[in-house]
């Protein structure tokens, strides 16, 4: 006996339907009229099986349909066990603080740790992540000769290397680049001068902007926008600070909607399945601060991370593990409660969702329209057909 799958959708597309299932990433169009014929047939999977047997196979291959007995939690469990907490792609997160900045005494550590990890682990790929206080200030004395000893390594051990910086955009914050630092203009653009000198002269580099600080009316924003480069647009991911739409003012609102039209289409909401990071624990998610400390998720900002899960040895770039509480951690999915459980959405966001629940106060980010669930599908769509 059958079932309809729980995670199937039909979204409006060119005068067409995209079916979809998030569960297997199974995606087609069908026309508007094949469709009304088709979502008939939907509602009762076992006389569509009898009617027509070979259409109705191909749709079970595709797991629109699974046997009766089928455990589609289950499934999705083990899917985010391997591609998520278990894959082998190596994310190593170096972050800056105002008490303890990165700084060049650091990178010989570092550099003995990615080569260790390079030699005792089956790693294709290595993103190093660069964030925290004032990071861009750490740009020529620690990111960028760290950057070129690990490319180094990665290149000889035919390992693939990105280079991401994370740079935090606010009126909240104090920030002063000495790549470009000019007393009369705004906090902003000293900003965006000093992002302007890293693309342009190193393009390997992306750059993700988290924005937290909108020019006032839409003129500002258009000048705001210009400059930045049409090349230097591609390397840059655009984020905004989201908080609680529902407490935020309209205005605000269209603000968030203008960045995220003109700056950058390929959003990590909109593209989840080529960003990195996924900040929930993993088995090769690496966070590390100046005092050698060692964490297995999101820094430790936030309450839940008081304490640190292992030390790194300076000596052989080792990280000394608490064992226990690493297994702990990585057996205690995010996702697991009622909420997020059930939610018909969760195979579709689950490499989304940690990230913006973090950012927007732990609030629903289904429930508060953070992201849109055409658009994920749609974008998916369109990224197969490239």
């Amino acid at each position: 006996m059958y079932k309809t799958s729980n995670y199937n959708y039909f979204v409006p597309y060119k005068n067409k339907i995209i079916y979809y299932n998030s569960l297997r990433h199974s995606s087609f169009t069908m026309t508007l009229a094949e469709h009304q014929k088709v979502r008939k047939l939907f509602e009762d999977p076992i006389s569509f099986s009898l009617e027509y047997p070979s259409v109705f196979m191909q749709f079970y291959n595709w797991r629109f349909f699974v046997d009766t007995d089928t455990d589609e939690l289950a499934v999705f469990r083990y899917f985010y066990n391997k591609d998520i907490v278990f894959n082998n792609d190596y994310h190593l997160i170096l972050v800056n603080t105002p008490q303890q900045e990165l700084s060049s005494g650091f990178i010989e550590p570092v550099v003995k740790h990615i080569n260790q990890t390079i030699c005792s682990k089956d790693v294709k790929l290595i993103c190093i992540e660069w964030k925290g206080y004032n990071i861009l200030n750490a740009f020529e004395s620690f990111i960028h000769p760290l950057f070129n000893r690990a490319k180094k390594l990665c290149k000889v051990a035919g390992v693939e290397l990105l280079g991401q910086i994370e740079v935090k955009l606010s009126n909240n914050s104090i920030i002063h680049n000495k790549l470009y630092h000019n007393k009369g203009v705004p906090t902003y653009e000293n900003t965006l001068h000093a992002i302007q000198h890293i693309i342009t002269r190193y393009p390997e580099y992306r750059l993700r902007l988290y924005v937290d600080a909108f020019p006032s009316d839409s003129t500002a924003m258009e000048i705001f926008l210009k400059q930045f480069g049409d090349i230097v647009r591609k390397h840059i991911h655009l984020r905004w600070n989201p908080h609680k739409t529902k407490e935020r003012k309209e205005e605000e609102n269209s603000k968030v909607d203008f960045f995220q039209n003109r700056l950058n289409e390929d959003l990590e909401e909109i593209n989840p399945e080529q960003t990195y990071p996924l900040l929930a624990p993993r088995k090769n998610l690496t966070v590390i601060y100046p005092d050698k400390n060692v964490y297995m998720s999101i820094p430790p900002d936030f309450p839940e991370e008081k304490h640190a899960q292992g030390i790194l040895n300076e000596a052989d770039g080792i990280i000394q593990w608490n064992e226990a509480e690493r297994e702990k951690r990585l057996s205690q999915l995010w996702f697991e409660k009622k909420q997020c459980i059930s939610c018909k959405h969760l195979p579709l966001y689950a490499r989304v969702c940690p990230l913006l629940k973090m950012n927007a106060g732990i609030v629903c980010p289904v429930e508060n329209k953070l992201i849109d669930l055409e658009t994920v599908i749609v974008k998916e769509f369109e990224s197969k057909l490239q």
